[in-house]
């Protein structure tokens, strides 16, 4: 069998969570299958170093680049699907060509449906087709595999599709993820100044949807609170996507500036260290898929207080600290909650060893497994 993967955005500089999944997904599913002929297609030539690490030097792995012209899915996608037409077509992306030939099979991962939280920062072009791609794939796909079940209630929520026609395979997480030694984490913690003070940790990329402003809010309350927690920082990492200058100008407005630190975008090695050196993880995010980085907080051995929307309860179970993320008062007494009191052991045990369950190489033999047995 020839599966064609879409790996037009993995090439793009400081990836965020869809890149890292199809990244880690795609090289597991290299490891774990040496029988199925895979092409995986880009919109520039990847490095030699990259596809090495891409494919685990398995023979039965190839590349393509399609040069963008017009659209690089309706366009370069849709003419080589025609060209050389595989039996599969998988896409971490929320797109199809249009014109596509039907002898082949498409599945298409679905993240979550949080496009709605784009609506402001949207051109009339990008507002005209909000969601539509979303709606499109869900309607016309073969397969869609989700990481949750929450985001596959949404889908049947909105009538796009059948149940029968939806996979949940959860995402993994790195084996680099886990409780760093106290050297390592001083040496980390050093490079960015971090050294002197306790510190909680969100880690994600700064957009509305994320809630910071409302974190900030929460902690500064819970800091000009409690007397005992003076001292200590937010730090938050992450890239700036769209609409963050309200982020950015929250510990001002509430009279925190120095108490929130903004590292930006961190390389990949140091964070599974500043994770565990952290007091606690927080993420109070009014809409996700999935929660990747609270499942690696759990790796690391660190506290978390999170909101208690669906996918994060489903992912978390009963381990974090919850929070109505759109109730300020909530988020703060999560928050001092989980810095006045010592982390249960037990607790983080549970934690770490619920992490342990999500690996890459299982996402990739249940994709494995949705792409062999379409119908």
């Amino acid at each position: 069998m020839l599966i064609a993967l879409n790996g037009q955005r993995i090439l793009m500089q400081n990836p965020a969570g869809p890149e890292k999944y199809t990244i880690n997904m795609y090289s597991a599913l290299s490891k774990v299958d040496t029988t199925n002929k895979y092409v995986v297609y880009f919109e520039n030539e990847p490095s030699a170093e990259f596809w090495k690490s891409l494919c685990s030097n398995n023979p039965n792995w190839a590349y393509k680049v399609l040069p963008k012209k017009y659209s690089w899915t309706q366009y370069s996608l849709g003419k080589e699907l025609f060209k050389n037409t595989p039996d599969v077509f998988f896409t971490p992306i929320h797109t199809l060509p249009v014109i596509r030939p039907l002898k082949t099979k498409y599945v298409v991962m679905v993240h979550g449906l949080e496009y709605g939280f784009t609506k402001n920062n949207a051109n009339w072009f990008q507002k005209l087709v909000l969601g539509k791609t979303e709606w499109y794939v869900c309607t016309f796909a073969n397969k869609l595999i989700v990481p949750t079940q929450a985001t596959k209630q949404k889908i049947l929520k909105k009538g796009w599709t059948e149940d029968s026609k939806i996979e949940i395979v959860n995402e993994g997480v790195s084996p680099t993820f886990y409780k760093r030694p106290p050297e390592e984490i001083k040496t980390v913690l050093t490079r960015y100044n971090l050294q002197n003070n306790p510190y909680l940790i969100f880690v994600s990329t700064i957009q509305p949807r994320k809630n910071l402003p409302r974190t900030i809010e929460a902690f500064a309350k819970a800091v000009k609170s409690n007397s005992q927690l003076a001292f200590e920082k937010l730090v938050i990492v992450g890239k700036k996507g769209w609409e963050f200058e309200e982020s950015l100008a929250a510990p001002k407005k509430f009279g925190i500036e120095n108490n929130v630190i903004f590292l930006g975008r961190a390389p990949d090695e140091d964070l599974p260290a500043l994770i565990s050196g952290a007091q606690g993880y927080v993420n109070f995010s009014l809409e996700e898929g999935f929660g990747l980085p609270l499942l690696e907080s759990f790796a690391c051995e660190t506290p978390t207080a999170i909101s208690d929307i669906p996918a994060f309860v489903e992912v978390g179970e009963d381990t974090p600290i919850y929070a109505n993320p759109e109730n300020v008062d909530q988020i703060s007494a999560a928050i001092v909650q989980l810095l006045n009191y010592a982390p249960n052991p037990q607790n983080v045990l549970k934690g770490k060893q619920h992490s342990q369950k999500f690996t890459w190489e299982n996402t990739a033999r249940k994709t494995l497994d949705v792409l062999l047995n379409l119908k």
